[in-house]
């Protein structure tokens, strides 16, 4: 009866050991044949082509600038020029030297800052994207394709392009970007020097403290020069450009055009076409002041004035007789303000 029990105990580790034994060569990849594959059926494809292309990514063209990121605030991540995928940047390695071409990714509660060596700083707060441009190739030093906040100290009359296309060119700082709504894009200038924004066909100045709110259009904002023989008006503080088959119709405080044939005109970022006989007036934002005094009727001639000694009824009432005379009634003591109290009694 002993041996019997005995033989069983030492049965249930000799076929664990024999189950472990079974699985383990399929588990160990130089000894995985002949024994059998863990991999699911039927196995991956055999690539046919080695190395593999590179598919239908396109990244942007490495140049010779170099900037310096830091990671002030989870998450941020960095793709550098020429690779197909982004990586994040951990607390114990936040920064890292890319060159022109890498893309800077924050996520909400996020902070990152780009450096360049010329003291030029971009700091996203939030949800942003921007890729590092070349500027030896006459692109913008940063380009935002994606803003919830921002803050930019530029030098050496650095040229932004904002989110939209419109481009921010200064040498001074700082900038504040701010998002406020899906369609508007508010920039403020608190730094001690002008700014200039160029966005389509108008480049305007932005003076310190100055703040300006710039449309996010379907077409884009990025500045497109027009033809220097077209002819300008100015009206209201705004500029139209025109050409062509065009007449210039007088206008006070507007711009108005009559068209008589082919024709372009051009102004407040928009272009527009007229028929023969139609006209565009265009017409800038104003504000006039309304007088808060009430209206007051003009004094009364001596003609409207009443002769001395007579009395006019007032309308709707019926003048008094000679026989009726005005009666005043005795003044009631109890209505009487008595202005010294009296005296105390002893």
């Amino acid at each position: 009866m002993r041996r019997a029990r005995a033989s069983h105990v030492l049965g249930v580790p000799g076929i664990l050991g024999g189950l472990a034994a079974a699985l383990f060569p399929s588990c160990a990849g130089f000894t995985r044949w002949p024994w059998g594959s863990t991999q699911r059926w039927p196995g991956p494809m055999d690539a046919r082509v080695d190395p593999l292309p590179r598919g239908d990514f396109v990244g942007d063209v490495t140049g010779p600038e170099e900037v310096y990121i830091v990671r002030h605030a989870d998450p941020v991540q960095v793709r550098p020029a020429g690779l197909p995928s982004s990586f994040p940047l951990s607390f114990y390695d936040k920064d890292i030297r890319v060159g022109a071409g890498s893309t800077v990714y924050s996520a909400p509660g996020g902070r990152v800052e780009i450096i360049w060596p010329d003291g030029t700083s971009i700091v996203m707060f939030g949800r942003g994207t921007g890729i590092v441009g070349s500027t030896s190739r006459g692109e913008p030093a940063f380009t935002f394709r994606e803003v919830e906040r921002a803050l930019l100290d530029l030098n050496h009359d650095e040229e932004i392009e904002l989110y939209g296309g419109a481009h921010l060119t200064a040498s001074t700082g700082p900038f504040i970007l701010d998002h406020v709504r899906e369609d508007i894009l508010r920039v403020k200038n608190q730094s001690q020097s002008a700014g200039r924004i160029a966005f389509r066909e108008a480049v305007f100045t932005l003076d310190p403290g100055q703040v300006v709110d710039l449309p996010m259009l379907s077409g884009g904002a990025r500045p497109s020069p027009r033809d220097s023989g077209l002819a300008f008006a100015r009206a209201g503080g705004f500029s139209i450009e025109y050409g062509g088959a065009i007449e210039r119709v007088p206008a006070e405080g507007a711009v108005v055009l009559a068209a008589t044939g082919d024709h372009e005109i051009h102004g407040l970022g928009v272009s527009v076409r007229l028929r023969p006989g139609e006209e565009a007036r265009f017409r800038g934002l104003e504000r006039r002041a309304q007088s808060s005094a009430p209206a007051t009727s003009p004094p009364a001639t001596e003609e409207q004035l009443p002769a001395s000694g007579s009395e006019e009824p007032l309308p709707g009432t019926t003048p008094p007789t000679p026989d009726e005379a005005p009666t005043t009634p005795p003044p009631d003591p109890q209505n009487e303000i008595n202005p010294q109290p009296p005296p105390p009694s002893r």
